[in-house]
Order: C-alpha cells, then structure tokens, then sequence
C-alpha cells in the first residue's frame, strides 16, 4: 500500500513564517547543487535591497494593522480573529502578510541567482495556499458570513 504525506493534518498547523523558511531551504539547494554559481551584478544587488525591504514593508505594516485594529496575528487560529480587517493594506490585499513574505522569497532568489531555485516560489503560493489561506478563509466566513463574502468579492487573494 502507497503512503501519501497527508496535507490535511498540516492546515493551519505550520506557521507561515516556518513555511517561508523552508522553501528558502530549498532554493538555497538548488541553487548550491544545481547551478553554476555565477554572480550578481551590482544593480542587481540594489534591486534585491530594494525588493527585501518592499517585503518586509509589507508584512510590517499588515502586522501593524492587525495589531492597531485589537484582533489576533497569530495565524495558527484565525478563529481568534475578533474583527474583520478591511482597512489599509488589506484593502488592497487579503493577504499582506504572505504577500510580503513572497515578495521576500523573489529577493532571496535574486542573491541565490539560479533558475532552479525560481521553483520555491510557486511552491510557496502552493503551500501557503493548501495549508494556511484556504483554511483560513473558511474559518473568516464562517465566522463573519456575508460581510467576509463581500470583502473576497471586492479585494483579491493576493494583488
């Protein structure tokens, strides 16, 4: 009989931020052991300065949000959110954080310049997708019903 790893027990279990870590591992493998080590040039390295901090901007000014509008950052247990957030950057996108977190990985794949390693970026939309959004969103329309319906119908996922 086949073993299949069971995405299901992983939902909401694995915390985004350790979820980013890992596909960053294996972009640094296979960049280490699948590329040619060419380097980066200078105005490369500027955009993968400015590409970090546009990340890091992002997720620092949802976390803000979250924390200015009283409900919980913890993604672990959205059922802990006490208030829809709508405002700033969520009207922008439903989900800054991971957002954020992405636009890190494209830098972390600029500095390790290698091809193979371009393939942990849809891997994390997939995984942040499968184990933490897809959960998430049915744990906020459950709880916030129509008015979350309204909110997915106006503001998109990522961008």
């Amino acid at each position: 009989m086949e073993k299949r790893l069971n995405l299901e027990l992983l939902k909401l279990k694995v915390p985004p931020l350790v979820q980013m870590l890992v596909v960053a591992l294996v972009m640094w493998l296979a960049a280490r052991f699948l590329d040619t080590g060419e380097t980066y040039s200078t105005w490369q390295g500027l955009l993968l300065i400015i590409i970090l901090a546009a990340g890091m901007a992002i997720v620092a000014v949802a976390v803000v949000t979250l924390y200015k509008m009283g409900t919980t950052i913890d993604p672990r247990n959205p059922s802990l959110a006490s208030k829809l957030v709508t405002v700033g950057i969520f009207n922008y996108s439903r989900n800054p954080i991971y957002l954020g977190l992405l636009v890190m990985l494209i830098a972390w794949n600029i500095h390790l310049h290698s091809l193979y390693a371009s393939v942990g970026l849809p891997l994390f939309i997939w995984l942040i997708t499968k184990l933490q959004i897809i959960p998430e969103e049915q744990q906020m329309s459950a709880k916030f019903d129509i008015d979350y319906f309204h909110y997915c119908e106006k503001v998109r996922r990522w961008i």
